[in-house]
Parts: structure tokens; sequence; C-alpha cells
């Protein structure tokens, strides 16, 4: 399967998510309520940091399927340790569901700061959360085999359906039905129920038949113990990652009153769409670079590597931009709430530009992974969420979600500035200078000048119509992305590529 097909199918399938994303959550704002869409945000939170018990199981399996395409007879053990991945998901999920509905009193009573909903509307709402996060998470087993496969296209289309039914089909729910919560929740569990059904039926039908059938139900201890380090270290980032990314929300659930969260909740997922944007090139590369690496093909790693980060620093940085240059005007825009506007203006600003770093930090990580070597990542993360979370729980305490913003972009920009050149000094010595001076800083110079001057010569007026505000942020967008796309060399010589195969 092309690369570039995948880069397509997974931006046609995230572009549809992200869409739903834009036009339904405004209006389950509108039909839930502030506080109800607070319990939205929470759940978000919640299904982040359940992520920790995954151990590093879900990206290892699709690494290992990736590596598996590229030996012979690399399959036969790769079914047994989907099968014992299996077991192990399944139990940890029960685990969940249990823990989370033991503790949804205590959440809903002692840290959850409601107003005007019941306590035990809350609680219900957070037991069927913890339902739901267990089925979503073995979905997620299931998911990271097909994409190892590079069985995207198809997966798009699953995504597509799936978010159809999760946006569309609540939306039509809160609409024609009930505008109650709890109706909402019971909702979603039945889609998660759907989708887990799904994916693994397709991961199943796309491994090849090799060495005979495997039992429905198995767990071989020794071809786990053989990837156990790898999965161990992924598992160890993975948890310090969380801490990383999540730590501010987590903060911030206990500090900030549920309604204030509502909003908070918006500008996450607004600002989290700098990181969706650059997903679809990072889920189609890492089998790839996996792929090459399994076949020693260093100078197609290379390459690959320094295009998509290419592609990469221009979508995010150039997102990034655009969101903290118009971020009072586009929460407005976007929800028509003006006091969440106000409310949530500068700190959208901080944390766009944050993850719009962190979109582009993420290829140091891609790179061990390629390289099946994560010593040095262990190292790093815990560096990182050493400094970084005492950080932000400092900011967040004594100056609010703004001084979290700030301490988030501050730490990210510092970060990407000391931590790259030493992953690459270790797997591709000789390689950032280059990198840096070439790949990634015209495209960060050029970008910032020409947001900065939009910035300040084209000023939005919250007064205008929605529509108009977001029409004309959108046209300042694709403007300021098509002049950071002509300051990449790779995607000027796909253009001139593409011009000569024309004429």
């Amino acid at each position: 399967m092309s690369v570039k097909l995948n880069v397509v199918a997974n931006y046609i399938g995230q572009a549809y998510q992200t869409f739903l994303g834009i036009v339904v959550t405004p209006l389950y704002l509108g039909y839930l309520g502030v506080e109800a869409y607070g319990l939205v945000g929470i759940f978000a939170l919640m299904q982040a940091w359940m992520s920790l018990l995954d151990l590093g199981l879900s990206p290892t399996l699709g690494r290992q399927a990736a590596y598996a395409r590229g030996i012979d007879g690399g399959f036969k053990n790769f079914k047994l340790l989907l099968k014992s991945f299996e077991v192990i998901f399944f139990v940890l999920a029960l685990f969940i569901a249990l823990i989370v509905y033991f503790l949804s009193d205590w959440l809903s009573q002692n840290w959850i700061k409601a107003v005007a909903l019941d306590v035990q509307l809350i609680s219900y709402c957070i037991v069927l959360m913890g339902f739901m996060v267990g089925l979503r998470w073995i979905s997620s087993l299931y998911r990271s085999g097909i994409n190892g496969l590079e069985d995207q296209i198809w997966l798009n289309l699953a995504n597509i359906l799936m978010a159809s039914l999760r946006f569309i089909g609540a939306l039509v729910l809160l609409v024609f039905f009930t505008k109650d919560v709890r109706h909402f929740f019971e909702y979603q569990l039945v889609v998660s129920v759907i989708e887990l059904f799904i994916f693994s039926t397709r991961l199943y039908y796309k491994i090849p038949v090799e060495g005979g059938c495997t039992p429905v139900i198995a767990f071989n201890w020794p071809v786990v113990r053989s990837i156990s380090p790898f999965a161990l270290g992924i598992a160890y980032t993975t948890g310090v990652w969380i801490l990383i990314t999540q730590s501010d929300k987590l903060i911030l659930s206990g500090i900030l009153t549920l309604s204030e969260f509502g909003y908070f909740s918006m500008v996450a997922l607004i600002s989290g769409g700098v990181t969706i944007l650059s997903a679809p090139i990072s889920q189609a590369i890492m089998p790839r670079l996996t792929v090459y690496f399994s076949q020693n093909k260093k100078n197609e790693l290379l390459k690959l590597y320094s295009k998509s980060s290419q592609f990469v620093t221009v979508i995010s940085l150039s997102t990034s931009l655009m969101i903290g240059i118009y971020a009072e005007p586009l929460i407005y825009a976007w929800s028509g709430s003006l006091d969440g506007a106000a409310w949530g203006g500068e700190i959208l600003l901080w944390f766009a530009l944050g993850n719009g770093v962190l979109s582009v930090s993420a290829f140091q990580y891609y790179l061990q992974n390629a390289f099946g070597d994560l010593r040095l990542h262990i190292v790093g993360s815990t560096l990182s969420a050493l400094i970084q979370v005492p950080l932000i729980f400092y900011a967040a305490t004594y100056f609010g979600a703004k001084g979290a913003a700030i301490a988030w972009f501050s730490f990210r920009l510092i970060w990407f500035l000391f931590w790259f050149p030493i992953v690459h000094a270790k797997f591709i010595p000789g390689f950032h200078m280059n990198w840096l001076l070439k790949d990634i800083m015209p495209i960060v110079l050029c970008t910032t000048f020409f947001a900065l001057i939009f910035g300040n010569f084209i000023v939005l007026d919250l007064g205008e119509n929605r529509f108009i505000l977001l029409i004309k942020m959108i046209c300042i967008g694709m403007v300021i992305f098509m002049l950071s796309a002509m300051s990449s060399k790779e995607i000027r010589c796909e253009i001139a590529t593409r011009l000569k195969a024309i004429k």
C-alpha cells in the first residue's frame, strides 16, 4: 500500500471526524448545557488517563504487525501475540470498569464541582464512562493492529462510520428524543460495543493464514516475554507522556467549576486540532519507517523522515499560529459563546502554540520506535516529566488555566531545542543541524513572519456574523498555509514534479 494513499485516506478520515467535531460540539453545548458538557470533557480526560493501563501493548502490536510484514513467516508469532494481548486487555478492561464504579460516588461528591447537576446523575454517568473507556481501550488494540498492516483506507472508512454514529447519532438523540445527559452516555456505550465488534472482525480477516489456526482464547508467555522489553519501554513512556500532556487538565478539573471546565474542554478540543491535523501523516509513516528499518533501507528511511517532518511542520505551525492569533474570535465563531471566548482566548493562544511544537517534537519518538530502541526515549520522557509536571502544577495552582497554558508552551519549546539533537546524534549522527537549518527553520521563520503580518493588519470584530467570521478565518488560514508550504523544499520539489508530469 502506498504511503501517499494512506496519508490521503488518513486525512479524509481525520477531516471528516474533525468536521463533525467542529459542527456538532457547539450543538452539544447548546442542548446539554455547559455543566453537562463539562462531563463530556471529564470523559475525555478519563479516557486519556486510563491509557496508563495499556502497558504499551497497543503500539507494540501495531509495530509487530508492521515488522511481521517485512519478514517471512512473521505472522505465525504475531497471531500468538495477539491472542495473548487479548487476554491481558479483557482482564484489565474489566478492572478499569470496576475501579471506576467504586470511585464514582467519591468523584461526583468530592472532585467534580457541579452547581446544577445532581450528584447521583453525575455518579451514574461516571460509571457509564468506566465501561466505555474499557471497551474503547480494547478497540484500540485491534485498531493498532490494522494500522500496522497498513490497511488504512478501510480503517478510515470504519472511523468515518463510527464518528457518524457517535456524533450525528447522539445529536439526533438530543434534538428529537431527549436532552438528558444520562441517555447521551448510554447511547455512546452502545456505539462502543459496535466499534469493538467491527475492528476485531477486520483485524482477524486481514491476518494472513500462517501456521494453522490458533485457539479462541490463548496466552503464550514466551512470545509475550520476547517483546516485553520494548512493550514495557512504550508503557513507561506512555505513562510519562500522559503525565506530561494531561496533568494540566487533571489539575484544572479539580480547580475550575464544572462550567469553567466546560469552557476549558472547548479550548482543549480546538488546540488539540493542531495535533489531530498532523496525526494522519504519523499514522501512515510509522509502519513504513519500521519496514524500512527491518529491511535495512537506511536511505529510504531518512528520506521519508525528512519529507514527512517538513509536511508536519508546515501543517502544525500554520494551524497553531492561525488559531493563536485569532483565538478569541475563533472560539466565538465556533461556539457562539462570548463568555467562553473572553474566558478562553488567551489560554487557547498558548496551548495551540505548544501543541504546534509538540507535533514536530513527536518525530524523535517515531525514529526511536522504528529502530525498536526506546531506552533514550525513556530517559528523555522521565526528565521531561520531572521538570514539566511540577511546573504545570505550580502554574495551574497559582495562576489558573492561563498560567498552565504559558508553562506548557514554554517548556515544549525549550525541550524541542534541547532534546532533538541528542536523539538524532545517537540514531542518525550528523543529521540534526542539516535537518534543523534546512528542513525546519525556513518553514518556522516564513510561517511566523506571515502570521504576524496577518495578525497585525487584519483585525476581526466579534460583532460580525459568526459565519462570516469563520469564513474569514478559513481564508486567512489557507493563505498562511500556502505561504508556509512554499518554504518547504520537499513541497516545492513535489509541485515541480507534478507540473513536469502535466507538461
